[in-house]
């Protein structure tokens, strides 16, 4: 079992469940494989065959949409639906380099502006159409520009931000799709290779539906058909998602057997950490729910080891920061930087891992879960604001006097239901400061329409970026150009900073952009206030075999396809 050590507040990992072969899982066993790394020695050759059950927070929300929401209830089983990937992949042996998915390989012009992809021809739809280029262009457009017809418009992905900078997307002949660039960009595989960038619009059943004017069309209007190791069995809304193995996936594994390994997936919705903790020691799931809420905080992993002791092991996954990110486009003390750096300086961060993160995260420059394969420098945020909490206060209520804003103001906050303890927190925080932080709660569904919009004066952000510094545009840039950035700002310098950083054409001047553009954003603007980075927490049973876990980011690897189930113990 892991070992923990508290210094200063944060936690910090320090076990042998640390994988130190590759660094790319925080969560290793004797018996775990991974595709392209050979077997330890004395292990046979891994069966197939059985089903895995596991717990999904809740039902995939936005009719199983991947364009529409980013939320794991939907991505915990979308990956298994809809694929790992689109036209590349994060590696499973390394999450922080990118692999063929459906392209088997790519090449660009010397200005990098023009990419050409070879699309696999073997790979096909769950209704046995193939998947062609032309499909992926179709994808392309939608989550880029929506759709129009009969005076409707569609809006585009809520990552079309993501994808910024793509001018078009043709579909060329022998299998190539051309992706043309409005300007350089050397990192377009790495931004691609989102995990939260699924292809789940079949062109032809989507299409004839768009052309009907049916433009809300979603996958489970079309009975969720994918291309990935597993096909949609049943679905009972509040209750059960069943998959079936694809017989026709394309991946195989090292040993050149067809994937998936397992006959199929059982996820149990299951709303609420203490009855998911339940059904796990009561022997009615073999893995965790991925989600914030049903991650586990310290006081339930002491119980599940209590319970369970070596019937159970844990992954352990950077889940990236909890931030507090503000709405300058709507009317209110909060457009004063002045007050936004007042704010940043006077929370006092450290107090929201035993809070809000349930005990495991840190906010310190060097502390965190050894991982080699992760570029250090480009962890900036840590760095900032390393003042003691009474020297930033102080500094805080003078920012606050000097505003004007000394007696107080009300600010709004979006707050989604499953994050209700940093809304908690958040308004204790502010309140030291004589501002009232007016939260709402919603569910899921009013979640994802409510972050896009300008309704609220602030909200939280937990989600990992990209792992990159030039794939995060399209959470902390312009509105107008992502809606679903956590800030909402339309500053024109921070467009200019990314375009430096993309034309980086030096490691070390992207390092010092990096530096330069979170400083901007973190503190001279504060858009954002980075609080407390988090380390999710999932059980699994120890017969589950050949998990592939992420160093960080939860939405990735979630296709478990090269998972089967090994000897059940008792």
């Amino acid at each position: 079992m892991p070992t923990n050590d508290i210094e200063h507040g944060v936690e910090t990992i320090r076990s042998g469940a640390i994988d130190d072969r590759s660094g790319s899982a925080l969560y290793a066993k004797d018996s775990d494989i991974r595709i392209g790394q050979p077997l330890d020695d004395g292990h046979e050759v891994p069966g197939a065959g059985g089903v895995l059950f596991l717990a999904n927070r809740g039902d995939p929300p936005s009719g199983f949409d991947p364009t529409r929401t980013s939320s794991i209830a939907l991505h915990h089983v979308a990956g298994a639906i809809f694929g790992a990937g689109n036209l590349v992949m994060r590696c499973r042996e390394n999450s922080y380099m990118v692999c063929p998915f459906l392209a088997s390989s790519w090449r660009s012009d010397s200005n990098m502006l023009e990419w050409i992809f070879d699309i696999r021809n073997d790979v096909f739809w769950h209704d046995g159409s193939q998947v062609t280029a032309e499909d992926l262009k179709f994808w392309f457009d939608l989550s880029l520009f929506g759709y129009e017809a009969g005076g409707k418009r569609r809006a585009q992905a809520y990552y079309s931000g993501d994808l910024v900078g793509i001018e078009k997307v043709e579909s060329l002949p022998n299998h190539q799709l051309k992706i043309t660039l409005m300007e350089r960009n050397s990192f377009l595989l790495e931004v691609l290779a989102n995990p939260r960038l699924r292809v789940g619009h079949p062109r032809h059943l989507t299409r004839p539906k768009l052309l009907n004017g049916e433009l809300s069309v979603a996958p489970i209007d079309l009975g969720v058909v994918g291309f990935g190791p597993f096909r949609l069995d049943d679905y009972s809304i509040g209750s059960q998602i069943t998959l079936e193995r694809s017989e026709n996936y394309f991946e195989t594994d090292r040993f050149g057997r067809g994937l998936p390994l397992l006959d199929g997936i059982r996820y149990i919705v299951i709303r609420d950490a203490a009855s998911m903790d339940a059904a796990f020691r009561t022997g009615r799931l073999d893995g965790g729910a991925r989600g914030f809420g049903h991650y586990l905080t310290r006081e339930r992993l002491a119980g599940y080891v209590s319970d369970l002791g070596d019937e159970v092991e844990f992954a352990y996954v950077e889940g990236g920061t909890f931030r507090f990110a503000f709405n300058v486009l709507k009317r209110g003390p909060w457009q004063d930087p002045r007050v936004r750096r007042a704010i940043a300086l006077w929370i006092d961060k450290p107090a929201s891992i035993p809070s809000v993160l349930g005990g495991f995260g840190w906010t310190g420059p060097g502390f965190g879960p050894p991982n080699p394969n992760k570029e250090k420098r480009f962890v900036v945020w840590p760095s900032l604001d390393q003042a003691l909490l009474p020297e930033r206060r102080a500094q805080a209520l003078e920012l606050i006097s000097q505003s004007g804003y000394s007696e107080g103001f009300e600010m709004g906050h979006l707050c989604r239901s499953k994050h209700s303890f940093g809304c908690e927190y958040l308004e204790a925080q502010l309140g030291g400061l004589g501002i009232q932080l007016k939260s709402r709660i919603v569910d899921e569904g009013t979640w994802n329409q409510a972050r896009v919009s300008l309704d609220y004066a602030s909200q939280q952000g937990r989600l990992s970026v990209l792992p990159i510094p030039e794939g995060t545009e399209g959470v902390y840039g312009r509105y107008s150009k992502s809606p679903d950035a956590y800030a909402k700002h339309e500053d024109m310098n921070v467009d200019k900073l990314y375009i430096q950083l993309r034309n980086a054409l030096s490691f070390e001047t992207r390092v010092e952009v990096w530096r330069e553009l979170q400083k901007y954003l973190f503190i001279e603007k504060t858009y954002v206030i980075p609080i407390a980075e988090a380390l999710y927490v999932i059980p699994y049973r120890t017969y589950v075999e050949g998990l592939v876990i992420p160093s960080e980011d939860g939405h990735t690897h979630t296709d478990f396809s090269t998972v089967w189930i090994g000897e059940r113990g008792g």
